[in-house]
């Protein structure tokens, strides 16, 4: 089991009435289910560890099963299928994004991964399944796509699979989708090669998915119930932190400040929270404005407001300190690219001086701050005071 990678696999099976079709005996429905019983019964038998969601789709899209390695469940769940309706890719692809998310912010150490089994008779909906591809590449979640029969004029899950970087398999029977789905069963092997990971290496993607602190009215009688259990009566409105009720930055009450794990409810001032985050010297956390829950890891994400009042006192305390001749100041190299040449990193974040985004033929400043690594507009840059990096505090020197 050590030579391969554990995955949670969302399944989404295509209900929509084409799937009702003879050209693959019984019916295109029917070879569907017996491919992921062979594929969950195959896969669990090599690699026990992995866990299965599955989503059905034909007008709409419907969760059956949340992630379970218990086989019967898996295959209970399939007992309810049936077929109507037009063909809703989209929405099965943003419902299973969204049940992703919730894994991704746990300590898991599972690769996410979509499986589509459609005959690729694509019905335009509200959400488009390119975009919804997009995000996922962006999560780094392949979606994979086992296409039945010829389908339609375009080929929607092999542009999925191409953009997502997940792999297309075209069956011309149900022998040939059969082969796939032992094909799929067998495809999490660790080789010298693999570059298999579930990080997600995207600052703006981590905020994307981070979730968001409860305040207390936001709790509902259940979990504050649950709170005085675990704490007591006394402090569950207390920082797990700094174990005080008053905010040591505001000295306003928890009430005015203070927010819980949206997943086990423990209690935070959030300025304490954000000095928590500060001290771990994660990088990649601290430029997207995230933190995991000291308690149970959950993603968790830093209000905006205080990220800034953190940046403004940095801001402040170089002003109102000693003079530069008596401080030392850090001092970094700058680099001077193309957005183009940064890919996504320019994509998804913005300018810290104008807050507008990079276009790919624009000049850019890179902080060369390991830290930091915030990106400036040329002419933007130009406008710092004595060329301090107006995120980290350094001083930078373009190469």
């Amino acid at each position: 089991m050590s030579n391969r990678y554990p995955e949670n696999i969302v399944i989404c099976i295509d209900t929509s009435r084409s799937m009702f079709r003879r050209d693959y005996s019984p019916s295109r429905i029917v070879c569907s289910i017996k491919a992921i019983k062979k594929i969950v019964t195959e896969r669990l038998n090599l690699d026990p560890s992995t866990s299965f969601a599955i989503i059905k789709f034909s007008n709409s899209a419907k969760k059956l099963i949340d992630f379970t390695n218990i086989q019967d469940d898996i295959f209970q769940a399939l007992t309810s299928l049936s077929v109507q309706g037009t063909s809703a890719i989209g929405e099965a692809l943003a419902l299973s994004i969204k049940i992703i998310i919730e894994e991704l912010r746990k300590i898991v150490e599972k690769i996410p991964r979509i499986l589509l089994i459609s005959d690729g008779n694509f019905t335009k909906t509200v959400v488009d399944p390119l975009k919804m591809a997009r995000l996922a590449q962006g999560l780094n979640i392949k979606i994979d796509a086992f296409r039945l029969s010829n389908g339609g004029k375009i080929n929607i899950l092999k542009r999925l699979s191409d953009v997502s970087g997940g792999k297309y398999y075209y069956n011309n029977d149900e022998i040939t989708l059969y082969d796939s789905a032992s094909n799929f069963s067998n495809s999490n092997i660790k080789t010298s090669n693999s570059d298999l990971s579930n990080k997600i290496e995207n600052p703006a993607f981590l905020r994307k998915i981070a979730a968001n602190l409860l305040r207390v009215q936001d709790l509902t009688k259940d979990q504050e119930q649950r709170i005085k259990q675990i704490r007591g009566m006394t402090d569950f409105k207390k920082c797990s932190i700094c174990f005080l009720d008053k905010d040591p930055v505001t000295k306003g009450s928890f009430y005015l400040t203070g927010r819980y794990c949206p997943n086990c409810q423990t209690p935070f001032h959030i300025h304490c929270l954000a000095g928590w985050a500060d001290s771990q010297g994660d990088p990649k956390l601290k430029r997207s404005g995230t933190c995991r829950c000291p308690h149970c890891f959950y993603l968790l994400k830093i209000p905006t407001e205080i990220s800034q009042a953190q940046r403004l006192k940095i801001l402040t305390d170089m002003q109102s300190g000693p003079s530069t001749s008596q401080k030392s100041i850090d001092v970094n190299t700058a680099f001077k690219m193309k957005a183009s040449f940064l890919g996504d990193e320019a994509l998804y974040n913005s300018c810290p001086v104008c807050n507008m985004i990079f276009e790919e033929h624009q000049e850019i400043i890179k902080c060369g701050n390991y830290k930091c690594g915030v990106l400036y507009h040329h002419d933007c840059f130009l406008k710092l005071e004595n060329n301090i990096c107006k995120n980290c505090g350094s001083k930078l020197e373009i190469k």
